[in-house]
């Protein structure tokens, strides 16, 4: 059986180690799935030659493997006047592998046809503009296992290889013209040190745990620290008897989630330890594990513990803060990300799936980290190296502020305040020194003399506002206006709120040069009349007024993702609650319903109209892309409409579980037609589903914020209360 439902475009890159001191192997392609790395795979022929793709891309096989449980699928013809390629590649630039003169590219093939291995495929690798053009027959081993054959490839047989520049990817060709059409199956990509561990692995392999929910088990293992152990490999059974491999994991990864066939039914789980030669380990004691139908609270607590478990894994290890990547050798954090990452743990602390003691010692790991990094104004970096407490920047030369990612993180560390304010006085230094960041943020220095109403989002102390936007709009900016309005030492007028927050802006003029605007990281004074040195924008409504599908819709738009309307009220509470502009609570209600209803109409492949939440809809959706959709915009939609948001809730799990659904809750996306998910997750998506699912069952995350007595001024000052 071909299927692409688990990978499609997006294939699994990971970054194992470390093996040996400072070396850190890559793979292309791997057949499980892991959060945010994958490659994407491109096919492209030409006069009679062909490859079977699915919409451009190679198809994938779960019955034909080297590890479980899929391998790339490469059938093709060839021909004298024709050509083909496939492209495997990494897609993002910061996962681009440098390779070392002695390392060596490896992989396994597979000929399902008598003539494969005779017309087998040339092979390149893409560095920067050069493609280096190898026969690999000549690098195939005798060696067989199960029919599977290994290609190992020593780079310093390529001659223009350059060593310690980016390796873009990998590429197929044809190679011998032969009369029939040929079928291989690929697997294991990857680039290997020239030694790595060769220690043998003697110990039987410790699994911890296999427990088990509706149609899911997670297992849990103990890891020793051999550094030959490559991968860890899962095997089931539903006898106790016969097993067969459903998965394998990388060493840094702790835990699986197997999505099993049936719920009511009990499964027998082992693992093995693999080397870098793939042999295994002894076998594990078994473990088993009895599946129940849930009801929709035991349905809602394990996707929230899910989503949790997305935030504690990426947690990078020196600051607490949110990874920016998972699994590799790079300790950078996202600021904004980690505002959305102490919502989530607040939320998951009081379902109980982690303790208040671990949340509380991790938010002071955060404190102390936060401290020692420099600010601007203030406000930190959008990004920030765990280990040497810097900013992490576009120019090096150039540091700048992020008052956007600053507002997340500020909002994410107040309500984690709120929480632990009520416990013993051990936590009346946490309390401090969050108010100590608070209270730092000069939100009013992030505004040009003459326009104090309009927040920017970006200033450095080398070109000021140079390369800032302002904020405003129905989007996040709600968050940065409340939170300087809020501000007890900085605030802005109150007049921004409407003034600011209530208008769209872009810049009329891009050839602006906003750092001169009155910018006191200069010696400028205007002469005269200042403002002709203000910016100059084009400003669009913040309200819509619009009606769509008969519900009329005051701010927002069914043209915009969902999750734009969902992020501004993570933490701030639009319960009961009007301002100039909008009745959010009820506005959001009309939107997700004419949401839901526009989407129900595009037919995205599915039967249910539980299943919906386009990822891009309207005039985003990029062509042939209307029918791709994000549980998370679904899902969410529970703070305000539960009753309907369950159904879909279940519909997710339950229909496209084994697809969507891992250790790290839902995928990023699914699309039902053509039969694709991605490889990937999302840290906003995430957020949304456990903090509003949270927020929907107990108003937790909400009534903390809200509670806030600066916050609290705010809405008494911009808010009047509305009955339900």
């Amino acid at each position: 059986m071909i299927k692409t439902i688990t990978l499609y475009t997006l294939l699994c890159l990971w970054v194992i180690g470390p093996a040996v001191a400072d070396t850190y192997p890559e793979v292309l392609f791997e057949n499980s799935v892991l959060d945010g790395n994958y490659v994407y795979s491109q096919v492209h022929y030409e006069g009679s030659s062909w490859v079977e793709n699915v919409a451009g891309k190679l198809p994938i096989s779960d019955s034909v493997f080297f590890t479980p449980g899929n391998a790339l699928s490469l059938k093709y013809t060839t021909a004298r006047d024709g050509n083909w390629q496939v492209t495997i590649s990494f897609s993002d630039v910061s996962r681009y592998y440098r390779p070392e003169r002695n390392d060596r590219l490896t992989f396994r093939l597979f000929a399902a046809s008598g003539g494969a291995m005779e017309s087998l495929p040339r092979l390149a690798i893409i560095q920067s503009d050069t493609l280096s053009a190898i026969d690999i027959s000549r690098y195939v081993s005798e060696d067989q296992h199960n029919g599977w054959v290994s290609v190992s490839l020593p780079l310093t047989s390529i001659s223009d290889l350059r060593t310690g520049e980016p390796i873009q990817g990998v590429r197929f060709s044809q190679g011998n013209v032969t009369a029939d059409v040929q079928q291989l199956y690929i697997d294991q990509i990857e680039f290997l040190p020239a030694r790595p561990p060769q220690v043998k692995l003697v110990s039987p392999a410790v699994l911890s745990s296999a427990k088990a929910y509706d149609q899911h088990v997670d297992l849990t293992w103990q890891l020793p620290l051999t550094p030959s152990i490559r991968y860890i490999k899962i095997y089931r059974s539903d006898d106790s008897k016969n097993f067969v491999p459903v998965a394998i994991r990388p060493i840094f990864v702790q835990k699986y989630t197997d999505f099993v066939p049936q719920s009511n039914k009990k499964y027998y789980y082992k693992i093995t330890w693999i080397d870098y030669n793939y042999q295994e380990s002894p076998f594990s004691g078994v473990l088993e594990a009895q599946t129940k139908t849930a009801s929709d609270d035991e349905l809602l607590d394990f996707i929230e513990a899910a989503h949790l478990h997305y935030f504690l894994e990426r947690t990078e290890v020196n600051s607490g803060m949110h990874a920016v990547q998972f699994g590799v050798d790079n300790a950078a954090i996202s600021v904004k990300e980690t505002g959305l990452s102490l919502l989530a743990q607040v939320a998951g602390t009081s379902r109980g799936f982690v303790s208040r003691a671990a949340t509380r010692s991790r938010l002071l790991r955060i404190l102390n980290f936060l401290e020692d990094v420099e600010r601007y104004q203030g406000a930190f970096p959008a990004f920030i190296d765990g280990r040497t407490h810097r900013g992490i920047f576009e120019i090096d030369s150039v540091p700048e502020a992020d008052l956007s990612a600053t507002a997340s993180l500020m909002q994410g560390l107040l309500v984690a305040q709120a929480y632990f304010s009520k416990d013993t006085n051990e936590t009346d230094s946490l309390v401090e020194r969050i108010n100590a960041l608070w209270e730092g943020v000069e939100w009013n220095k992030f505004t040009v003399a003459g326009q104090e109403n309009i927040l920017l989002d970006k200033w450095s102390p080398v070109v000021g506002f140079k390369h800032a936007e302002p904020l405003g709009g129905f989007n996040e900016s709600l968050v940065s206006y409340v939170l300087a309005l809020a501000s007890p030492r900085h605030a802005i007028p109150p007049e921004a709120y409407e003034q600011g927050l209530g208008i769209a802006r872009k810049l009329a003029d891009t050839s602006f040069r906003l750092e001169l605007a009155n910018n006191h990281a200069f010696s400028v004074t205007a002469i005269g009349d200042s403002t002709a040195l203000l910016p100059k924008y084009n400003e669009f409504p913040y309200r819509s007024d619009t009606t769509a599908y008969g519900l009329p819709i005051a701010v927002g738009s069914i043209n915009r993702s969902l999750l734009e309307a969902y992020v501004p009220f993570l933490a701030f509470d639009p319960r009961g609650k009007r301002d100039t502009f909008a009745d959010y609570y009820a506005n959001h209600i009309n939107l997700i319903q004419a949401y839901r209803r526009r989407d129900n109409e595009l037919n995205n492949g599915s039967f249910s109209l539980d299943i919906w939440g386009l990822r891009q809809p309207g005039n985003e959706v990029p062509e042939n892309s209307q029918t791709v959709i994000n549980p998370a915009i679904a899902i969410g939609s529970y703070a305000y409409l539960p009753q309907e948001a369950i159904k879909s809730v279940s519909r997710f799990y339950h229909m496209y579980g084994k697809a969507l659904f891992t250790e790290y809750g839902f995928r990023k996306w699914i699309d039902i037609k053509a039969n694709a998910a991605a490889d990937e997750y999302d840290a906003i998506d995430a957020a949304t589903v456990i903090v509003m699912l949270e927020n929907g069952r107990t108003g937790l995350i909400w009534d903390l914020f809200s509670g806030l007595p600066a916050i609290n001024a705010v809405v008494q000052d911009h808010f009047t209360s509305v009955d339900r």
